[in-house]
């Protein structure tokens, strides 16, 4: 019995042994990974810590900044603004890479938005220059009144029923028009 109960006792400070190992090589290329973002070397850095992430098991708070911090440089803005906002809300402003963080932070948010705003525009200008098929066809229905050649409003005590402005009554649209409209440079032809 006392045997076995040394086996299990031993057992366990070896298993306790080795995950203290590992966790001190894990946090050393943490470590290493800050070191090689400090010099520029972004992408190594993000390797390393990529490593870290996959394989501890709980993490400094330390890492997200780091990981926050190397994704900005990376060009991964949103997983920057992600790890770096995890990181303030884990340490607060009395953490050691508060400010640092908050100033990436910022930057990360920045580009972020310019990438946004780039893509929104260039999906107004894609929209603005798009040309629609008709399938072949010399008419479309009208998007306005759908081809029914009326527009239905509702009035003060019953439904007011008026011609189409677009498609002056007839349902339909020349293709030309149709794109007109679809870009949103096709003025009505009769004010309502």
């Amino acid at each position: 019995m006392k045997k076995l109960l040394f086996c299990l006792l031993f057992t366990s400070t070896l298993f306790a042994q080795a995950q203290i190992v590992r966790e001190s090589v894990l946090i050393g290329k943490m470590e290493k990974g800050a070191e090689l973002m400090a010099l520029g070397k972004y992408d190594s850095a993000q390797v390393l810590f990529q490593f870290v992430l996959q394989n501890m098991e709980k993490l400094p708070s330390e890492m997200a900044y780091f990981f926050g911090r190397n994704s900005y440089h990376t060009g991964k803005y949103k997983q920057s603004i992600n790890w770096l906002n995890k990181y303030i809300q884990l340490k607060g402003t009395k953490g050691r890479y508060y400010e640092p963080a908050i100033q990436f932070l910022q930057f990360a948010e920045d580009e972020y938005l310019k990438i946004q705003r780039s893509r929104s525009e260039q999906f107004e200008k894609d929209l603005e220059s798009a040309e629609y098929d008709c399938g072949g066809l010399e008419k479309m229905l009208c998007p306005v009144c759908h081809g029914s050649g009326v527009v239905v409003q509702a009035g003060i005590f019953d439904e007011v029923y008026k011609t189409c402005p677009y498609s002056l009554g007839e349902g339909y649209l020349s293709c030309e028009e149709y794109n007109l409209f679809m870009r949103g440079d096709l003025d009505p032809k009769i004010g309502n």
